[in-house]
């Protein structure tokens, strides 16, 4: 059993989770997490205990456990205080409250609440918003009291914030109900986002970890750049399995930075590469993180066609990382991993390839049987759990479930009780009209350009997911600003995944770039200059969200033609995004002027029409003929660098 302090799957909650438990308290725990999942598993499965309930039992995991987990203030970083199971039994006589008068409630909320529905509903909102300040920060608690406060004050707001008063009576009633800290947040994490961290903790704990990355390196260890294009397979495979940025640095980049860097990239680039890559986890299907499945609640459609739409963009994505590694090591030079230090694919497959069975089965599920999120992850699961026994190194015994609970309990935490806070944000724009009015303001000050429209809602999502985790993130700017990109044209899944996209990315954008922070300390470099070369890095990232937009045909909008165009269009344009990064093309260093001409191409290629892509295509051909007849001579060893950088002059 792992240390309870510490995950095996390398979420950001290892310096979070603070305190070890021996003893009675350990398997309490223990047990409380096996009949966490147990209970889902049978509610969700078998029979349901009502939408309410199910919510309200939901939320009690993070009631009780983080408490226990993370500590109020510094000085209690090693024993549970008084008032740490003064909360537990707060939130949990709260839950019994709801359960109990949940029928009765649902008719007099927002209406006519009684004492006892006040005086719960504010314990457990209280509750709600210091434990959401201990696992996330104050940042979410922030957005709420800023909130709260307008919703019972508005009418004393200057200039044109000025907005009716709410009674407490009524504010507090609306959030303690499903409209608020019981509402679409709180019911996606309950169903789909605990399953689906359930069954990755279950991948983990079968060993699928270590097989991705034998099959990384297999397949990609012995190109130049070997480790670096490693880093971009094993990111991607493991964005099935951890969902997390931050949880795929600290996973597969213990491996490949430091070999990157032995094998001749600088330490700032390794860190990057593993950031970017890492941070792809997200948006790579089918998982996608836990924001692909309130979207597939927002927007109304099956999870299986949000899958379907991001395959291509996320492809973009990951390829253009993968060309600038190769590019870098063609311009340093590099080589790739000796055949005899790597594993052979086909050896990996006979040993393991039985661990993909339980992902071609959730894939078949989503995509073309297009069942429920929900019954593909428990036919996903029941998969997982037969053919794990195949092999003894795989084999999920009574143990090795019960660190699967354990582990995959634990790391919901911050999920649900960022998803709970959220609730509460969402009921209180709905109560104050405040989402309406801010969408109407976003259209308001792009003046009808959607262009503009769409850069002040990736600058806003930017800014709040510094502060919020990617699912708070995404639900805050998606209730505020996907109806103003609506209102202008965007159809709702582009607007949602242009908003998830940016909500994910906000990982490697200085000056937080929280995912470049790990990968740094692995590399034994600067975070934030991994922070800033992740980010240049990760150009194409930040353009792949506009490429949704403006041409719909690479989420699969459109005709077979137009979507075999579009995609060998953006591919191309990313690959010339790639040699402007790196400044080098076909063994010569790319001077400035070119790599100015290169991204300008690449912008016109990424753009849709026949205009702009026979423009961009005409000018890359040329600037290759030009390259060719009197490009700079090759870079290399002897070649003039900055000693401070290390970069071409």
């Amino acid at each position: 059993m792992p240390d309870a302090g510490q995950d095996t799957d390398g979420k950001p909650s290892i310096s979070a989770m603070r305190r070890s438990f021996t003893g009675w308290a350990s398997y309490t725990i223990i047990a409380f997490c096996i009949l966490a999942a147990l209970s889902h598993i049978y509610w969700l499965g078998i029979h349901s205990p009502g939408v309410l309930n199910l919510r309200a039992a939901h939320l009690t995991i993070g009631l009780v456990l983080i408490p226990l987990f993370y500590a109020g203030w510094k000085g209690q970083a090693h024993r549970v205080h008084w008032f740490d199971y003064l909360l537990i039994l707060g939130g949990l006589a709260s839950t019994a409250y709801v359960i109990i008068q949940g029928p009765q409630m649902i008719f007099r909320y927002g209406v006519r609440p009684t004492e006892w529905d006040l005086f719960f509903g504010i314990i457990i909102m209280a509750i709600v918003l210091e434990l959401t300040r201990r696992a996330v920060g104050w940042a979410l608690v922030s957005i709420v009291l800023v909130l709260l406060a307008y919703a019972l004050f508005g009418s004393h707001a200057p200039g044109i914030l000025v907005n009716r008063s709410f009674s407490w009576e009524r504010t507090i009633s609306f959030l303690f109900s499903m409209d608020g800290l019981y509402g679409i947040p709180l019911g996606v994490s309950s169903t789909y986002i605990y399953l689906f961290v359930l069954f990755g903790a279950m991948l983990q704990h079968s060993r699928a970890g270590d097989f991705y990355m034998d099959l990384a390196y297999s397949v990609a260890g012995r190109a130049r750049g070997g480790p670096g294009k490693v880093s971009i397979f094993a990111s991607a495979l493991m964005g099935t399995v951890s969902g997390t940025g931050i949880g795929n640095v600290v996973t597969t980049g213990a491996l490949t930075i430091p070999l990157m860097k032995r094998t001749g990239f600088r330490p700032v680039f390794a860190g990057a590469v593993e950031a970017v890559a890492s941070t792809g986890g997200q948006i790579m299907p089918p998982i996608m993180g836990a924001g692909a499945f309130l979207m597939a609640e927002f927007v109304r459609v099956p999870y299986g066609d949000i899958v379907l739409a991001a395959i291509f963009p996320a492809m973009l994505y990951f390829l253009s990382v993968y060309i600038i590694v190769d590019l870098e090591a063609a311009r340093l030079g590099l080589r790739g991993m000796p055949a005899h230090q790597l594993p052979k694919a086909r050896i990996v497959l006979k040993a393991w390839g039985h661990l993909l069975i339980p992902i071609f089965v959730l894939v078949w599920m989503l995509a073309v049987e297009n069942v429920s999120p929900v019954r593909a992850a428990l036919f996903s699961m029941a998969a997982l759990l037969i053919v794990s026994w195949i092999r003894v190194e795989s084999r999920l015994s009574p143990k090795r479930l019960a660190d699967t609970a354990l582990q995959g309990t634990r790391g919901s935490l911050e999920v649900i009780i960022s998803c709970a806070a959220a609730g509460l944000i969402m009921g209180l724009l709905s109560l104050t009209g405040t989402g309406l009015r801010l969408s109407a303001w976003v259209a308001d000050i792009s003046g009808g350009s959607m262009i503009l429209a769409l850069v002040l809602t990736m600058i806003v999502t930017i800014i709040l997911s510094m502060g919020l985790p990617t699912t708070a993130a995404y639900i805050v700017s998606a209730s505020v600003l996907a109806p103003a990109l609506n209102d202008l044209g965007v159809e709702l899944l582009p607007a949602h995944l242009f908003i998830f996209y940016f909500a994910c990315l906000s990982g490697i954008t200085p000056p937080v770039a929280l995912v470049a922070i790990p990968a740094g300390s692995i590399a034994g470099a600067n975070p934030f200059a991994v922070g800033v070369k992740a980010f240049q890095l990760a150009l194409a990232g930040f353009i792949i969200p506009y490429m949704i937009v403006y041409s719909p045909e690479l989420i699969l909008h459109g005709s077979k033609m137009n979507i075999a165009i579009s995609v060998i269009s953006a591919v191309i344009g990313v690959w010339a995004l790639a040699v402007a990064v790196i400044g080098f093309l076909l063994s010569r260093q790319v001077g400035w002027v070119m790599r100015t001409l290169f991204s300008v191409s690449a912008l016109a290629l990424i753009a849709p029409g026949w205009v702009t892509d026979l423009v961009g295509i005409g000018v890359i051909a040329l600037l290759i003929l030009l390259h060719r007849v009197v490009g700079v001579p090759k870079h290399g060893p002897d070649a003039s660098v900055d000693s401070a950088t290390n970069e071409p002059i």
